[in-house]
């Protein structure tokens, strides 16, 4: 049964949520509407990953909510630990079964005991070994807790917040606000917009003091803001 939505859903186009995630566009837009391939003379086609159905705008282009994104985010580390599309799709749908969720992936309970999906999951060869590890839950959360669930703040059950500098700097995603969009903690106020304004300021300590005084805000809220942008500029530019 679909669970009843605690906050918004946020809005996040394809190429704002690869570069979120730290992903290519083109993989990220693969593992959300899947995509054929050559074999044996044949061409086959491989689905969408579970949980990221695609969804659209009025001018037809991808947009994923905030559970997709977070979603997202986790198949990567999977894919970082050298899991398969194959192997992890097993396990989306291995844990849709487990927890009686349509999204458990981004759920507080898959971060308690997700490694129960891995339990007993068919695989081959090197992912036989990476599976059999990601069964221990020491091991589980050594893998999921960096890449997402350390920095999510969960209202019940839902992934509510994302913190994607630490809980210890100002720069939050919450789908009830700014449609998702990077902002500061109770400001409101976009991390793009105030990065912009800080370059256009000339940057450095001059620019941020400039900037902060405009928008009521510490130089260190606005350094969070410059440095969350920089980090997604310099992920497009690599």
């Amino acid at each position: 049964m679909q669970r009843p939505k605690v906050y918004g859903r946020g809005a996040y186009p394809i190429r704002v949520a690869a570069r979120l995630a730290h992903l290519d566009p083109q993989t990220a837009r693969r593992w959300v509407e899947g995509y054929e391939y050559p074999y044996r003379g044949e061409r086959r086609q491989s689905a969408p990953i579970s949980y990221l159905a695609k969804a659209r705008s009025a001018d037809g282009g991808l947009v994923l909510d905030f559970e997709q994104l977070l979603t997202l985010m986790l198949v990567k580390a999977f894919k970082d630990r050298g899991l398969g599309l194959p192997t992890i799709k097993r396990a989306a749908a291995k844990a849709q079964g487990v927890y009686g969720t349509p999204n458990p992936f981004v759920t507080k309970q898959f971060r308690s005991d997700g490694n129960h999906v891995f339990i007993d999951l068919e695989a081959k060869g090197r992912e036989r070994e990476l599976i059999n590890v990601l069964s221990d839950q020491r091991e589980f959360r050594e893998v999921v807790e960096p890449s997402l669930f350390r920095d999510v703040v969960f209202v019940g059950d839902e992934a509510g917040e994302w913190w994607p500098l630490g809980r210890d700097h100002t720069v939050v995603l919450a789908p009830d606000r700014q449609f998702g969009a990077p902002i500061i903690a109770g400001k409101g106020i976009r991390t793009d917009i105030l990065a912009q304004a800080v370059a256009a300021e000339g940057g450095g300590d001059a620019g941020v003091k400039v900037v902060a005084d405009w928008y009521e805000l510490s130089p260190a809220q606005v350094r969070d803001a410059v440095e969350f942008e920089g980090a997604w500029q310099a992920k497009q530019a690599a």
